[in-house]
């Protein structure tokens, strides 16, 4: 009895190994092919929600930045929404520079099929909520719960954990593109005359810098934003005279359209060249096809409006400055 139980466990023990060491060969031969499918199926996923582009991109922190000719055209971001149907939800979404959602592709899903399992389908309408808008624009929630994305039929929840990934996609989109941006060093002696000291103050939380010059302020240097720009955020700052004439215009951050709005970084754009050495008592605020005193940029309506809007804001904080 005793030889016979050990005789088992020996044969036991020899199909473990034998079969452990069978495991362990299938891994090492199957090993580099499933990490090239991956790798390819993450090349195929770039090429399928990015614009055209021509480097190989890489991941950091989960998001691609694709490039055309050594400049930057648009961003791939992997995202993961726990909470589907049956676990998680992984999508790759493609922005380009000026956050409109390209396309998105379905890495990974477990849903129920002919449900939830449709939103890898081509052209699904939870696909088509999102495709092509600006994502900005978007409130990314099913509209059973108040947002603008259509939902799968009969699949609700699968629905949000895909909104919800779009949703830490664009997060992830937005840090990285400032991320990239470059730092703007702004010249304040080009926006003021002449001055041996500047000291920072604050009013109204708006940072404002003086220029002395011996015992007499020559100028003053006002920071002026817009949350109205073709995409967010215009922030300007401005000198100004004692007098309130405005003595100069820099852009501080933008996020406008290259060759359209963005034009407003340039040092002799029309924007600029309506405001500088005009007194901000006497503009008008407002572009000339509107009304105001101010030349638009061309094509650029919605930009050289966020633009005045700026200029004039820091014009309001110099009259508190001379006022108090």
């Amino acid at each position: 009895m005793k030889s016979s139980l050990k005789n088992m466990v020996l044969v036991l023990l020899g199909i473990c190994l034998v079969t452990s060491a069978a495991v362990a060969l299938v891994y090492d031969v199957t090993k580099e092919p499933i990490e090239k499918a991956k790798q390819q199926k993450t090349v195929d996923a770039l090429k399928a929600v990015l614009p055209t582009f021509d480097n190989q991109p890489q991941a950091e922190g989960g998001v691609y930045k694709a490039t055309l000719g050594g400049q930057t055209v648009g961003y791939a971001v992997e995202s993961t929404s726990p909470n589907g149907f049956n676990g998680n939800i992984k999508l790759m979404v493609g922005f380009d520079t000026e956050g409109t959602i390209v396309n998105i592709a379905v890495l990974e899903q477990a849903e129920t099929p002919g449900l939830g399992s449709n939103m890898a389908e081509e052209d699904n309408v939870l696909l088509t909520s999102f495709k092509g808008k600006k994502a900005s624009e978007l409130k990314m929630t099913v509209k059973k719960d108040g947002g603008d994305v259509d939902a799968l039929t009969a699949a609700t929840i699968s629905s949000r954990a895909y909104a919800e990934a779009v949703a830490l996609a664009y997060e992830a989109f937005k840090k990285a593109k400032e991320a990239d941006k470059p730092k703007v060093v702004i010249d304040y002696t080009a926006l003021v005359p002449e001055y041996n000291q500047m000291f920072d103050g604050k009013i109204d939380g708006v940072k404002v810098r003086t220029a002395i010059q011996g015992a007499s302020t020559v100028g003053y240097v006002i920071e002026g934003k817009s949350d109205n720009g073709y995409n967010g955020l215009v922030s300007l700052v401005v000198g100004f005279l004692p007098d309130g004439t405005i003595s100069g215009i820099a852009v501080a951050e933008q996020n406008e359209t290259p060759g359209l709005g963005g034009e407003m970084t340039s040092a002799d754009n029309v924007l600029a060249k309506s405001l500088v050495g005009k007194n901000g008592a006497k503009v008008k605020w407002g572009l000339k096809k509107e009304g105001g005193s101010v030349d638009a940029l061309t094509a650029a309506t919605i930009s050289s409006r966020a633009y005045v809007e700026a200029v004039e804001a820091a014009y309001e904080t110099f009259k508190k400055v001379v006022n108090q």
